[in-house]
């Protein structure tokens, strides 16, 4: 079994980003997007209504910035997507109880079907046909299903776009790869800045790592 692969430092993570085409600060947004929605929750609502704003901000989030980067929108087993073009690669966004931690693998907060476990079955199936093709425990890994997986646990936000390796009793069954994208202590020192002449929904975080 391929050992998990985690990239947790600035300069890995950058350059692990670059064969998807998206930026740390293209993320961010999605993550802005997620925690704005599940603030719009009030006690009249169901007791659902932080979960599902999440999952339908965080979907429109993840297709909004891989379509402006010639994405396709994908939905396959009832499980909402994006698509890359010209590879077997897909992305799913995903509410968990803890991303970003070198000590818990996230768990989808809502569980995982059949429909995901299929999904992850097919396009991580690929990645070891046989021995000849099997991917070298060194190598990144730029197809199967992706996951960008956001907790937010009161001022404790977290973000990863991560690679599992399968489903087993519901939910995650480990990890191929993990790219931290928000960290333990960062969300707190995230500053957004309004960008002069751009249109009101376009901002550019600035990320500061919690000082000890």
């Amino acid at each position: 079994m391929i050992p998990v692969r985690v990239y947790a430092e600035d300069w890995e993570i950058d350059s692990r980003l670059v064969p998807f085409g998206v930026t740390r600060a293209e993320l961010l947004e999605i993550t802005r997007a997620v925690v704005a929605a599940r603030s719009d929750a009030v006690a009249d609502d169901p007791a659902s209504a932080e979960g599902l704003f999440a999952y339908i901000y965080g979907t429109r989030g993840v297709r909004r910035v891989f379509r402006a980067k010639g994405w396709i929108r994908h939905r396959h087993e009832n499980i909402e997507s994006v698509r890359h073009p010209d590879r077997p690669l897909q992305i799913v966004y995903q509410s968990v109880d803890l991303a970003s931690s070198n000590i818990h693998t996230p768990l989808a907060v809502s569980g995982k079907g059949s429909g995901a476990d299929r999904i992850i079955d097919e396009g991580q199936g690929c990645l070891f046909v046989d021995e000849k093709s099997a991917t070298s425990p060194f190598d990144p890994i730029n197809s199967g299903v992706w996951f960008f997986c956001v907790s937010v646990n009161g001022d404790d936000v977290r973000a990863e776009l991560s690679l599992p390796a399968g489903v087993s009793g519901g939910n995650f069954n480990g990890f191929i790869e993990r790219i931290f994208i928000i960290r333990d202590g960062e969300w707190a020192g995230i500053h957004v800045t309004e960008s002069g002449g751009l249109d009101p929904t376009e901002f550019e975080p600035v990320v500061s790592r919690k000082k000890n």
